[in-house]
């Protein structure tokens, strides 16, 4: 009977130290990464780009799945459904993250209940700009415009959309003019309209922006930040120009299931950290026009909070909450 008990006791024991070491070997297996947008879009192809080094750092296949649609409700519901054991990472942006939770009425997770925030990989401010061959096409003739009571039409990638937050704001600022929201069904027919003059003004971050203007297609008049670009010197700072709330980046950033082991998300963020800062792979970025934000997860959770607290007050005022 001693001998069955140091038998039992001894087997209880192998198992333990079997389940550990399972469990410290992190990842033993490919990961998966649901993004809540389309194939070709910023966050896709960032994630596609860092994909090869990443799967380096972590030695295991990464596999991107994309899963739009629902106000990015689909995907993060696809990443809260999964095991809380890091092989399944959401990564999104500003607005799945802090937009989200107040414009839906009945959304179906919460960032800081839901998830556990791993990195933030890079951001980028908003701009304000026009047409070249519009009505609008330099600071000063908007603020005639705004002086006279002209009529401004202001473009969104949809209800509730940066742009459309920023556009508001915008208005709220100056009360002479008579602003007009028009939301588009994405980014594209947005980009098409301002280009063909059907809107006056659109807000998209520097990326987007600088395309834009390379391509002669693009005024800029703000950049909705405290501080000027480095990729847009010249450009003001929504300060300068007499609408100092007007600020809001684009951000992209990385989480996962809330419950995941901190040395799982630990792991995850050395990894993605020491992606992003190799010379070659964050140039590519910065040439784009993206800049560097590096947090550690307990910084990134905070953020992904004081950004909603931040945002909450003026979506609410727009009078925009979606089913």
């Amino acid at each position: 009977m001693k001998n069955l008990m140091k038998a039992i006791l001894g087997f209880v024991i192998v198992a333990f130290c079997i389940s550990s070491l399972a469990q410290d070997v992190y990842p033993s297996k490919p990961i998966k990464v649901v993004i809540p947008f389309p194939p070709g879009g910023a966050v896709d192809t960032m994630m596609r780009t860092i994909g090869p080094d990443l799967s380096a750092q972590l030695g295991q296949p990464i596999v991107v799945e994309n899963k739009p649609g629902g106000g990015a409700q689909i995907a993060a519901v696809a990443v809260t459904n999964a095991p809380a054991d890091g092989y399944t990472i959401f990564l999104a942006e500003v607005g799945a993250f802090a937009v989200n939770p107040t414009l839906y009425k009945n959304i179906q997770y919460q960032p800081v209940r839901d998830f556990e925030g791993v990195a933030m990989l890079a951001r980028t401010p908003m701009v304000l700009y026009g047409s070249p061959s519009g009505k609008i096409n330099s600071l000063k003739t908007l603020k005639d415009a705004v002086s006279a009571g002209d009529n401004i039409n202001y473009g969104s990638f949809g209800p509730g959309t940066a742009p459309h937050i920023l556009g508001h704001l915008l208005s709220r600022a100056n009360p002479k003019g008579k602003f007009t929201h028009v939301p588009y069904k994405g980014a594209p027919p947005a980009f098409q309209a301002i280009m063909t003059n059907e809107i006056d003004l659109l807000f998209d971050g520097v990326p987007g922006t600088l395309n834009m203007i390379r391509n002669n297609k693009a005024v800029p008049f703000a950049v909705a930040a405290a501080q000027r670009s480095e990729f847009l010197p010249n450009v003001p700072t929504a300060a300068e120009i007499g609408v100092p709330a007007m600020q809001m980046d684009l951000w992209i950033g990385a989480a996962v299931k809330k419950g995941t082991s901190t040395a799982i998300v630990n792991r995850l963020n050395a990894a993605i950290e020491k992606v992003m800062a190799q010379p070659d792979t964050w140039k590519r970025f910065a040439d784009l026009g993206w800049s560097r934000s590096p947090m550690t997860p307990a910084q990134f959770n905070g953020f992904i909070k004081s950004e909603i607290d931040r945002y909450r007050p003026t979506i609410l005022e727009t009078g925009v909450l979606a089913d």
